[in-house]
């Protein structure tokens, strides 16, 4: 009867342990760096900060802070900022290295998304881009710096990485009477953290490289795991946290719909950077279609 017992209570031991996993990581016995403990501490504490400030939004209804706390049929402020995007097919639909669509400029001059009028997609699903969610998806994709509850940028800064593309497009919401929603790292990574979409907690994996290998932040990527509160120390990340680093990584804005205002840079001969005047869109659409052929 006594043996009886104590299999019971280390069987329900077992089972306990098993679906706690923050318990589990307590007796892990890896000696972490300085960096590393600094990194954690920073993950726990956003993390609790976060997660109470989901809370509070919660009880607020408040999706959109900027719109009066409470008001959800309030239309979205357009914020005033410079918004960049850099793309080395600006006119091309499908990425041709990754064959996956794609915002592009059209023949008429206007920065299409992949489709703009379709809204199944969530902020979060066109973060964690799988093929398959890009194929239809409302969003482009920029980077810039935040924006106060006024809507204006809280300092004079482009954010531009070429590593992403020899062109850039730059874009001010505000100014594009015609522009849809645009939704910034507040709103983006609150989708995200909240996201009840289906895998998100899985282990996340190299989707397009043979054999998908298990994903690894790069050694610069790990600050941003800890500012949107993931313990950049663990062995293992899932979807949901690799697309909140890249989320933040970026500074990502995601704007939906057709976007009408915004000017068109490209490398001339010497690599600078040089304004194309919309009249030369129509030919640089057919030259890139024709070559895509």
């Amino acid at each position: 009867m006594l043996a009886t017992k104590f299999f019971r209570v280390g069987q329900t031991s077992t089972q306990l342990l098993k679906h706690t996993p923050q318990i589990q990581r307590t007796f892990s016995t890896k000696v972490l760096s300085p960096e590393d403990k600094a990194l954690k501490t920073q993950a726990d504490q956003n993390r609790i900060k976060f997660q109470q400030h989901d809370i509070m939004s919660d009880i607020m209804n408040a999706e959109d802070r900027r719109d009066g706390g409470n008001n959800q049929f309030a239309p979205r402020i357009r914020p005033d900022v410079e918004l960049t995007r850099r793309d080395n097919f600006p006119f091309n639909e499908v990425q041709p290295k990754y064959d996956t669509p794609k915002s592009a400029i059209d023949r008429g001059g206007k920065l299409q998304p992949v489709d703009a009028k379709d809204r199944t997609v969530t902020l979060t699903a066109h973060v964690d881009g799988a093929k398959e969610t890009k194929a239809h998806s409302p969003y482009t994709s920029f980077s810039g710096v935040p924006v106060g509850v006024d809507g204006k940028a809280t300092e004079k800064k482009l954010v531009d990485n070429p590593d992403y593309g020899k062109s850039r497009i730059v874009h001010n919401p505000s100014r594009d009477v015609k522009g849809g929603d645009v939704f910034d790292q507040f709103d983006i990574q609150r989708d995200i953290r909240t996201s009840t979409q289906p895998g998100l907690d899985e282990t996340a994996v190299n989707r397009s490289q043979p054999g998908k290998p298990v994903w690894q932040p790069e050694p610069h990527e790990r600050k941003f795991l800890a500012d949107v509160g993931v313990d950049p120390t663990k062995e293992r990340f899932t979807y949901r946290e690799r697309a909140m680093m890249n989320s933040k990584r970026d500074q990502e804005y995601l704007v939906r719909g057709a976007i009408h205002d915004f000017t068109l840079e490209q490398q001339d001969a010497k690599g600078d950077l040089k304004h194309v005047s919309r009249d030369q869109f129509a030919d640089l659409f057919d030259d890139a279609h024709t070559k895509a052929k």
